[in-house]
């Protein structure tokens, strides 16, 4: 029992650490949360930085952040519940960092690698082409990584994965609507939409506006300005 509550635990302290906060700050000097999306993400980094930063940031959140602590677990001779629920404690502690007052990132690198390390292959390939299809061919991330991540406990289901998987794709799949919705805590911006509006925004495109490259341009300067 110890020691399940120890990789739970520790899950979310290590991916709290504020990878793309401090890449940020050691890169450019900013803070990256004042920038573009806000995100702390690889994202964010690849639009404020550069797309090598951004990459390689990913990786990290991914296999580091979202793949080890499941693999730990594991390696404590944990069960899958407590493997899946480290997952999850580690897709809390990115979206909500210990260390930077709560915020933080997305949450979609970091799930992709707890998939990986529970060897979901077929929720990991559906998550995967979902994410190429809307970046590459539509050039929708957002909306299409967020279909990804809604048809993976259903997937799952139907695949006859064991109850706690579905139990924790589902709790996945409500941690990253809710980053969406909630953001840095940033309140909503309602100076050219309605509310209900801005929340549907932000819940199918990760962004308060309609147009992305608005978004994404965000700094203090250009906030300043308007």
């Amino acid at each position: 029992m110890l020691n399940a509550v120890i990789a739970v635990v520790a899950a979310y302290l290590w991916a709290s650490v504020p990878s793309a906060y401090l890449v940020g700050r050691y890169l450019k000097g900013i803070d990256i949360r004042s920038y573009g999306s806000g995100n702390l993400g690889a994202s964010n980094v690849t639009e404020q930085i550069n797309m090598r930063t951004g990459l390689l940031l990913g990786v990290f959140d991914s296999l580091a952040k979202g793949t080890l602590p499941v693999i730990v677990a594991r390696a404590l001779d944990q069960d899958p519940s407590v493997q899946a629920a480290a997952g999850v404690a580690a897709i809390a502690g990115h979206n909500w960092s210990l260390y930077i007052r709560f915020t933080g990132g997305r949450g979609l690198a970091t799930a992709f690698g707890v998939v990986l390390g529970l060897f979901l292959w077929a929720e990991m390939a559906v998550l995967l082409v979902m994410v190429a299809f809307g970046r590459y061919v539509l050039k929708d991330t957002a909306l299409w990584a967020l279909v990804g991540v809604l048809v993976l406990p259903g997937l799952a289901l139907i695949r006859g994965e064991p109850t706690e998987i579905v139990y924790m794709l589902v709790a996945v799949v409500i941690l990253l609507l809710l980053k969406r919705l909630t953001a840095n805590w940033e309140p909503p911006r309602t100076e050219q939409h309605s509310l209900p509006r801005v929340m549907a925004y932000r819940l199918l495109w990760d962004r308060d506006v309609s147009r992305k490259d608005r978004w994404t341009a965000r700094s203090p300067s250009a906030e300043r300005e308007v």
